[in-house]
């Protein structure tokens, strides 16, 4: 059984080490778990013998965390300006933004908001009452 965490950076770091790759990329890398332990078979296991996985439920985003009245951040300004490169490239229509910086929470996710329905017609926003 295999209980211990592993990130991106824990194949990173087992490939350096596998195949002498030299020092550590990062110090995320550095500190991350070698995978080596878990990969121990001699050749693949047959389809059938292969474990069920279920993956962990993705948490509700919550929206109220955001300060709508505020600057966005700089984390929130280059994933919206993201949003806004991948709507230019599918021909999408949305406001030109040459500034993200002057946008604030609201606006931001209006952006977000309107590439997700124009990438995905179905999807429904929905909210709590």
């Amino acid at each position: 059984m295999i209980n211990r965490t592993y990130r991106n950076t824990s194949m990173i770091r087992t490939m350096r080490e596998r195949w002498n790759l030299g020092e550590p990329l990062t110090a995320r890398d550095a500190d991350a778990a070698d995978i080596g332990p878990v990969l121990t078979l001699d050749r693949p296991r047959a389809p059938q013998d292969w474990p069920d996985v279920a993956p962990l439920p993705v948490p509700a985003f919550n929206e109220t965390l955001i300060p709508l009245n505020q600057p966005l951040t700089p984390l929130a300004q280059a994933l919206v300006m993201g949003c806004l490169a991948l709507a230019q490239q599918l021909d999408q229509t949305l406001p030109p933004i040459n500034d993200a910086a002057a946008l604030n929470g609201a606006e931001g996710l209006a952006i977000m908001h309107e590439t997700a329905r124009q990438l995905w017609p179905r999807l429904q926003h929905s909210t709590s009452a």
